[in-house]
């Protein structure tokens, strides 16, 4: 079947009920509002010193390699094994990387065989090898602060060398054999006797440096600062600073070729940057729109259709009609936590991560944090209801979760056993108000009554359906993940049709994730026009009905 309905295709395709609908939905052509990229968060960068730069891409679970010459990305290692937040070189040519989530640090062969050689490291983040051959990584978050050596052919246990010394990120062996790295929590770069198992500081006064390498000369550190968006050198004799660039905040890692190049990667804006120390010139090696473009949401009465864009490592604003995008918050340098779904409310943003396990809300207008609700349990959509009350959905425990507009109320249950709750869209318009939700893993929409929690089943039959959005004619739009596609479901008959198939979307399943992982986000606009997120392009696409065309261009 073609990516799209064709405008020939008249009655669609049913899935749940066995009859057409009464009313043939328009055919949809499918347009690009954002063009995609290579990573969805480019994170950890190693040279291979034949021309190429290894980078890491933690959500999308690969490890890429990207042409010098002419910026060309490949995919080395696909998801789900190439989850990576770090990657390093070892010393007979195998690729190492360091799984956050999984826990799994992984070894590719230069034959190209891939196999885990730890596991069971939550948190895993960083690695670097020593003269010698051996090789160091540090556990950063998920409960964990620990700098540990694994043996490269994992045939040992790995050895704790140093805990809660303040999270050691990117980091590098100096001419001394001292392992030299930025404490993100102290804002310190320090050096580290791995034998002896003790820290000195080597500079201070950061506001959160990420990674530190070596220049050439191995007499100064290059050491990135994520929140002020700086590469600063430092003397390490003296631990003077010198600020070389000036960047885009959300910087992640770094490293310097023979020549004092330095390639920096920036998971907020998806790209790789390259630095020439020598005169603080920049220029992009590999550029992106989005970073992970997840959830989505749109003012219903808002003719331009300006979408919300939980791009989690980022909240943007994107036009609907042009594809032109605006920053709103991005996470490090503001109090936004990697948003990955977001709904609308009269005066608020509403924002939940599974990410940093935390729901907010921001005031619509000024974009300030007014509220941040810690959840553990796997949070994915999130509503807002007319009283400022929140509804949450929690992905790992199955349950519909009422947060109280006064702080001092708390939360109560208000339906639990469901399958995998992923998508929300309010339908409180009815006679009894009501909420619909996606069930990843039960296949079903459900509706779920307001006053008390009872359910009843609208669909069933679908594949992983996430993301839930109202058409304004009342039917219900679905990215039935699964199947790849965009289907509209009659809310009174249950009856689905297929509006797109084909799609790029549905990342695989990470572990430390709820189900649903990376949400699919869907948005409608006024003029019929529906707007889907790629995950596994980092894209925007809109579908627009035949009859009513979209104006204005969208960006490349």
């Amino acid at each position: 079947m073609t990516r799209f309905l064709s405008n020939t295709l008249a009655a669609g395709l049913l899935l749940v009920g066995g009859q057409a609908l009464s009313a043939p939905p328009p055919a949809y052509k499918q347009e690009v509002v954002v063009a995609g990229s290579p990573f969805q968060g480019v994170h950890g960068l190693a040279l291979d010193g034949k021309g190429h730069l290894l980078a890491s891409n933690l959500l999308g679970q690969s490890v890429h390699s990207i042409d010098l010459s002419n910026g060309a990305v490949s995919t080395l290692v696909g998801p789900p094994l190439g989850g990576a937040d770090d990657v390093a070189l070892g010393p007979d040519g195998s690729i190492y990387w360091t799984g956050f989530f999984s826990g799994q640090l992984m070894r590719r062969t230069p034959e190209g065989k891939t196999r885990v050689i730890a596991k069971d490291l939550p948190g895993l983040n960083s690695l670097a090898f020593r003269r010698d051959g051996r090789l160091y990584v540090t556990q950063l978050g998920r409960g964990a602060d620990v700098l540990s050596e694994v043996d490269p052919n994992g045939r040992k246990p790995p050895r704790k060398i140093l805990s809660g010394h303040g999270f050691l990120n990117g980091f590098e062996f100096g001419p001394d054999d001292r392992l030299y790295g930025p404490l993100l929590m102290k804002g310190q770069v320090v050096r580290i006797d791995v034998d002896a198992g003790t820290l000195e500081p080597v500079a201070q006064g950061f506001a959160m440096p990420v990674a530190a390498n070596f220049d050439a000369s191995r007499e100064n550190l290059y050491v990135l600062d994520s929140v002020l968006g700086q590469l600063v050198r430092v003397r390490v004799a003296t631990g003077e600073k010198t600020v070389v660039a000036k960047l885009p905040t959300g910087l992640d890692n770094l490293t310097v070729g023979p020549d004092d190049q330095v390639y920096v990667s920036n998971m907020v804006d998806n790209d790789i940057h390259v630095v020439t120390p020598a005169d603080g010139s920049i220029r992009k090696l590999v550029e992106a729109r989005l970073s992970v473009p997840s959830g989505l949401a749109l003012a219903p009465d808002d003719p331009d259709e300006n979408l919300y864009v939980a791009d989690v490592y980022a909240l943007r604003r994107v036009g609907g009609r042009d594809g032109k995008i605006s920053q709103t918050a991005r996470v490090l340098s503001s109090r936004m936590t990697f948003p990955m779904h977001v709904s609308l409310g009269a005066k608020h943003v509403v924002l939940s991560s599974a990410y940093l396990a935390a729901v907010q809300v921001l005031d619509r207008t000024s974009g300030e944090v007014l509220r941040t609700i810690p959840n553990t349990n796997g949070v994915q959509g999130v509503l807002e209801l007319a009283d400022g009350t929140l509804l949450v959905a929690e992905g790992t425990t199955g349950r519909l979760v009422r947060v109280e507009a006064a702080e001092a109320a708390g939360s109560t249950v208000l339906t639990e056993g469901l399958e995998g709750p992923v998508g929300l869209v309010a339908d409180t318009e009815a006679k009894e108000p009501g909420v619909y939700v996606t069930e990843v893993r039960s296949g079903r929409v459900t509706r779920v009554r307001l006053s008390d929690g009872a359910r009843s089943t609208v669909a069933k039959g679908l594949k992983a359906p996430e993301g839930l959005a109202r058409h304004p004619d009342g039917g219900l739009i679905v990215a039935e993940v699964g199947r790849k596609q965009l289907v509209r479901i009659d809310p009174a008959t249950g009856r689905s049709t297929v509006i797109a198939s084909g799609l790029r979307i549905g990342l695989p399943e990470s572990g430390g994730f709820p189900p649903g992982y990376i949400p699919t986000g869907v948005a409608v606009g006024q003029s019929g026009t529906i707007y889907l997120s790629s995950d596994m392009e980092s894209a925007l696409y809109r579908f627009v009905p035949e009859s009513a065309p979209v104006t204005g261009k969208a960006q490349p």
